[in-house]
């Protein structure tokens, strides 16, 4: 792969051998970790990560997807339509700075805000909540066979009230309305879904189960209990 200076030749480096300082010359600028956080909670939509990271302006965004794309992390997939369309997805190398994303929120537990329940549909909007709590919560390594989608109806949401959430490859796919072809549909409440996702209720606790309550608990079983 070319080095970072024949990527961009005018682009900052530390320019040191430290691994820690290399590692920050493509993940260290600003707004680069959280493009990264909403494409795994599946956001693949210039528009829609723009709209995410508030207070990020368009110029930046697309020069930050460039370079996650030089430097092997995000695919960039155009699509012919009316009106056509580009996508962004991470590649192996992007998923792989998920440990690190999971390190950050480990520490901010400890010494930030944590992002609480009671915040969801205040200062926390619940689509944010729907897509990052279970993209974060996700464990890869139960889910390694399993290809399963749920999509999940919040009765108390004022917005977009429905997500579906696609596991595949090792991975959770969430993103926002319902899709067709789910093994299971579970329509609840936030408190309900929570329940849920941490392992406190089976889906047919926390409101109304359509579908396999097996495919329902392998989907469940792929998330960290706390």
């Amino acid at each position: 792969m070319a080095q970072r200076s024949e990527l961009d030749p005018a682009r900052k480096t530390y320019n040191l051998p430290c691994v820690i300082a290399q590692t920050l010359d493509v993940l260290g600028d600003r707004w680069t970790l959280l493009i990264l956080r909403d494409l795994m909670a599946g956001l693949q939509r210039y528009n829609d990560i723009l709209e995410s990271c508030s207070g990020m302006s368009p110029n930046v965004l697309s020069d930050r997807l460039k370079r996650l794309e030089a430097e092997g992390l995000v695919n960039r997939s155009y699509f012919k339509g009316l009106p056509p369309r580009v996508e962004y997805t991470l590649t192996d190398k992007g998923w792989a700075v998920r440990p690190v994303l999971l390190a950050l929120l480990d520490w901010g537990r400890c010494f930030a805000e944590p992002l609480t329940e009671d915040k969801i549909g205040h200062s926390v909007s619940h689509d944010f909540a729907m897509r990052v709590i279970p993209t974060f919560s996700f464990r890869p390594e139960t889910a390694a066979d399993l290809a399963a989608r749920m999509t999940v109806e919040i009765s108390d949401c004022s917005d977009c009230n429905t997500w579906t959430l696609d596991i595949h490859d090792g991975h959770l796919h969430p993103r926002r309305h319902g899709a067709p072809g789910a093994d299971v549909h579970l329509k609840t409440n936030t408190q309900g879904f929570f329940r849920f996702i941490r392992g406190e209720d089976v889906a047919e606790a926390v409101g109304e189960l359509t579908g396999s309550p097996e495919a329902a608990l392998s989907i469940q079983a792929c998330f960290q209990t706390h």
